[in-house]
């Protein structure tokens, strides 16, 4: 049976399972808790939305933890995911009988009677890929009176165009937020607190190590600390902590196609 309650926040969470990584809040996280307090207690629906590796999935899920563990079923779907099926899924989340039938009518009031039952969050990840039929139905069910419906879409850049093309749940829709990279006075205030590998990086490597590789994206800083932990840790290695010669080395094994990594002539003599 799929599991559609949130998990509390683990290790796991992180990329590559980082080992020693720290949730930190940011601007945007501190954002996203906001906004999810005031559409859990409206009953309403807001969109979070921005480019990949922004942390947005692990924001929401860790805030929803926090405020609606209980009353928050989590969808995650590939795009063009049949509506019946995903009907069907709901009833699976509100432990409605097994042998009911998708899109009966029998089961379209056990859903709407156990959405009325009690307030409810409705999480959908990856909200992009929704078809218009799964869009107009979450609409139907969250203008369904009866109900104190909260609804939270996550998803891509993309998925901001995508719900805005529907002007009916558009026009419902009564938070946006967009994440953006990290900027780098969050860089300097996030990473040293995010893993042991930064806790005692200057403010000028910290800068350094995200212009040449991370750009601001949550999910680069995790690879490049990842492999950069497994390379402090080889008993081969003489390096007990970073440094941009470390950091080349692994940036350029992590990606051999790119010679950027490889200069030679770096003004600190590194390489």
């Amino acid at each position: 049976m799929t599991t559609y309650t949130l998990d509390p926040p683990s290790p796991t969470d992180h990329h590559l399972g980082l080992s020693g990584a720290a949730l930190r809040p940011t601007h945007a996280t501190r954002l996203t808790a906001a906004h999810l307090k005031t559409v859990i207690k409206a009953g309403g629906m807001m969109c979070i939305h921005g480019g990949v590796g922004l942390g947005k999935t692990i924001a929401v899920n860790t805030n929803l933890y926090d405020l609606a563990a209980q009353t928050t079923l989590r969808f995650e779907y590939p795009p063009g995911y049949p509506l019946n099926d995903f009907k069907a899924d709901l009833a699976e989340a509100l432990a409605l009988p097994d042998d009911l039938q998708p899109g009966h009518r029998t089961t379209e009031r056990l859903i709407r009677s156990s959405l009325a039952a009690q307030p409810r969050v409705i999480l959908i990840d990856e909200a992009q890929g929704l078809t218009n039929h799964v869009l107009e139905y979450i609409r139907n069910l969250w203008a369904d009176q009866s109900n104190h419906l909260a609804v939270v879409f996550v998803g891509g850049e993309n998925c901001y165009r995508r719900i805005r093309s529907r002007a009916a749940l558009a026009s419902r829709i009564c938070l946006w937020q967009q994440y953006a990279p990290l900027r780098p006075d969050e860089i300097i205030d996030t990473m040293p607190g995010y893993h042991p590998v930064w806790a005692d990086v200057s403010p000028q490597d910290l800068l350094w190590a995200d212009d040449l590789a991370c750009h601001g994206n949550f999910r680069s800083w995790a690879t490049l600390t990842f492999h950069l932990q497994e390379a402090i840790d080889a008993p081969e290695r003489k390096e007990t902590g970073f440094s941009r010669k470390l950091a080349r080395f692994v940036l350029a094994d992590m990606d051999s196609a790119d010679r950027s990594y490889e200069d030679r002539h770096d003004a600190n003599g590194y390489m």
